[in-house]
């Protein structure tokens, strides 16, 4: 009989072990989807705000932009559309006011072909409020 349980105790570890595991996997994948499905049920773009971002910034940040590098550093379709997670938001957000500061947007080298699209000081503070507002906001949740 000692035999025996000493035969079957791998096994038995083995399979304790294996249901351990496809548990916590489980478990982890479930909460991986939960997380992943929250969305934001909205963030607000008052009137003159979101004429500012169409008029200034929505040529390069948008989905079918043809410059990559900006529209995945911030991409004003993923405000509103859940593809952007609250932290990722909040982040995008908090860069939003650090290029604001910096003067960085749009870029010179843009602005020398649209000169148009130069952000007055007062639609760039508009945006800079609007866009700490809302971080605070979603870190406030």
């Amino acid at each position: 009989m000692k035999k025996r349980i000493t035969i079957l105790t791998p096994f038995i570890l083995l399979f304790l072990s294996y249901f351990m595991f496809s548990y916590t996997t489980e478990t982890l994948n479930m909460n991986d989807e939960v997380i992943n499905s929250i969305t934001l049920d909205e963030i607000e773009i008052p009137n003159d705000v979101q004429e500012v971002l169409k008029e200034k910034c929505y040529g390069c940040h948008n989905t079918e932009s043809k410059g990559v590098k900006s529209k995945k550093k911030f991409n004003i379709d993923h405000l509103t559309d859940g593809k952007y997670s609250k932290g990722k938001l909040v982040s995008k957000l908090g860069k939003v006011v650090e290029e604001l500061e910096e003067n960085n947007m749009p870029p010179e080298k843009f602005l020398t072909k649209y000169p148009d699209k130069e952000l007055t000081t007062e639609e760039s503070k508009l945006l800079m409020e609007w866009a700490k507002s809302q971080r605070e906001a979603l870190m406030g949740e």
